[in-house]
């Protein structure tokens, strides 16, 4: 009985060790993860966070973008250098000249990656607008997780703010 308890905890321990494994080494596919946010459809899980001129998209944003009183080459630049200082951050496809981005970012105990796509745009008046969405790859909530992140990173752009 003994035996047969060790193998069970041992077998278990090699499913979780390779899921484990699977996790840390998933590939970031930029077709798949590398979105444009102005134009995304919700899952139903709540593991998503999205900001966004609700005026200008379908889906339900959970925080009304702000307007900024600089062009959005300005605020993408802004914006990637901050991002970029942050822990466990990666460019995953996109660029600053173009204005859309997409970020990993890696949880910090286990690793799994969380991806952040954001796009600015510019107004006619010279000033601009941001849609941002974050999501978790894995798991069906995300604990506040990616409401937090962009709160953060959208408080390094509030001196643009008008």
């Amino acid at each position: 009985m003994l035996r047969m308890a060790i193998y069970l905890v041992l077998a278990i321990s090699a499913i979780i060790g390779a899921l484990y494994v699977r996790v840390i080494t998933a590939s970031h596919d930029p077709a798949e993860w590398h979105v444009d946010p102005y134009n995304i459809t919700r899952p139903i899980s709540p593991n998503t966070y999205y900001v966004a001129p609700q005026g200008m998209v379908e889906a339900m944003v959970d925080r009304e973008a702000a307007v900024y009183a600089a062009p959005a080459a300005i605020m993408a630049k802004a914006f990637d250098d901050y991002v970029m200082t942050q822990p466990r951050v990666t460019r995953l496809a996109g660029s600053v000249e173009e204005g859309w981005l997409t970020y990993v970012q890696r949880t910090p105990v286990l690793r799994m990656p969380d991806y952040i796509s954001v796009q600015f745009m510019d107004f006619e008046d010279g000033g601009s607008a941001m849609a941002i969405y974050s999501r978790s790859r894995y798991g069906y909530g995300d604990m506040g997780v990616n409401k937090a992140r962009i709160d953060i990173w959208l408080q390094s752009l509030a001196s643009f703010e008008e």
